[in-house]
């Protein structure tokens, strides 16, 4: 990868499972109870973006040629054949509030050439930036930049924290060490999803760190993955906790192509202790072809939202769907945060005894609300919080084979 451009047996209610004490003492650390907040969105319709918040470059170009449905325009990247930037320039920036949080969802559409870069790494396209670099500063060597991208068609999301690599200790695993260290690469492997890139960029090291989907859905044959047709991408990160000092794995990176979930990752790293104050506070549009685009290619984007947490807004999206090829699966409660009534889905491979139960925050059922066998397929429960104080949940799905756990916030 090239990241060198600018750019239980269930307990009783008085004793707790002891592995469910231990999963809500760690995600509790960071928590807190919170309303979604919607930053900005842009939807491509004039150039005046000086006005609206974005900087940095507000020489975009605009296509009225290519929009979504009940749009004027979009927003359009071109490449020449070599070039590393599109016929725009450089990146486009927006700040935005302090948070631990972010939610990006656009509508992209790629021409029918597209090729992206030939190469493992590249094109960047969209980025995040946090509160330790400047309104400035370039993406590539930050204490944590976030990336939102595709390469050869398969949609990934990747971090770097190269300025966070202890340059006198390349290659050598300090998780246990110190927190002063990076989490994309050069010192080691902090969440399970592997040690990243490590490799020099003039006197330094920089890194870098992917999730990738596994399977190809920006593709040249016609059908729902046509790269040709608009496709609506949403993507969301959420800051690991910090607890005594130290790194908890709990941070989220998840992917959404077309309202179907196909990265989601709730243990991995972003920030180590070094940086407990750390927040996402500015987006970039960058993108970014480093070894020069292949061909005279195109992309269009529209209908930008960056918010707290997801918000839905492509009409044929079902925030139900889950694209993980897991045999069975455990959604995330819609919605959420919930002030009374909430929804939760799940997913089983085959017929069995299903039980789903929801603790309080000590590890206290609350409430069963299934426990029953039911069939193969895909299910969904009510849950009433009435008469419950607010703050943090937990819902839990057991069956023969599968267990898993989330968290949910009644809001009061």
């Amino acid at each position: 990868m090239d990241y060198s451009s600018a750019h239980d047996t269930e307990k009783n209610r008085t004793q707790p499972s002891t592995f469910l004490i231990v999963l809500l003492i760690t995600l509790m650390a960071s928590l807190n109870v919170h309303s979604q907040t919607i930053f900005f969105q842009e939807h491509f319709e004039d150039t005046d973006f000086a006005s609206r918040g974005w900087y940095d470059n507000n020489g975009l170009k605009l296509s009225t040629a290519e929009h979504v449905a009940g749009s004027k325009s979009s927003v359009e990247f071109h490449f020449y054949k070599g070039a590393t930037t599109p016929t725009s320039g450089g990146a486009i920036r927006h700040a935005f509030p302090e948070t631990e949080e972010v939610y990006v969802s656009y509508y992209v559409k790629y021409s029918e050439n597209w090729e992206g870069s030939n190469r493992p790494y590249h094109p960047h396209e969209f980025l995040v930036l946090t509160n330790k670099n400047g309104v400035w500063t370039g993406p590539a060597y930050t204490r944590l930049t976030a990336y939102i991208e595709q390469n050869e068609g398969e949609p990934l999301l990747s971090i770097q924290d190269s300025e966070n690599i202890d340059e006198s200790n390349i290659g050598v695993d300090l998780t246990r060490v110190t927190e002063n260290r990076a989490l994309a690469g050069c010192n080691g492997d902090s969440d399970g999803h592997g040690e990243g890139d490590c490799y020099r960029v003039g006197s330094v090291h920089r890194n870098g760190k992917q999730w990738r989907a596994g399977s190809v859905y920006f593709r040249d044959d016609r059908g729902d993955y046509y790269k040709n047709d608009w496709h609506f991408i949403e993507a969301y990160f959420r800051l690991n906790s910090i607890v005594d000092g130290k790194g908890v794995a709990d941070g989220v990176v998840s992917y959404w192509y077309d309202g179907r979930l196909i990265i989601h990752h709730d243990d991995v790293m972003l920030r180590t202790g070094q940086h407990p104050d750390m927040r996402f506070n500015q987006f970039l549009i960058a993108p970014w072809i480093g070894d020069g685009s292949p061909v005279d290619q195109t992309f269009w984007v529209d209908n930008l939202t960056v918010a707290t947490s997801r918000v839905v807004t492509h009409v044929n999206a079902d925030p139900y769907r889950d694209g993980a090829t897991h045999a069975f699966s455990l959604l995330q409660n819609y919605p959420d945060p919930f002030t009374a009534v909430t929804r939760i889905r799940y997913t089983l491979s085959s017929a069995t005894h299903v039980r789903l139960t929801v603790f309080d925050a000590l590890g206290r059922r609350i409430r069963t609300l299934v426990n029953d066998r039911q069939s193969a397929g895909s299910h969904g429960v009510t849950f009433d919080a009435g008469g419950l104080p607010g703050g943090v949940y937990f819902y839990r799905l057991t069956t023969g084979t599968f267990q898993k756990v989330r968290r949910m916030i009644l809001a009061r």
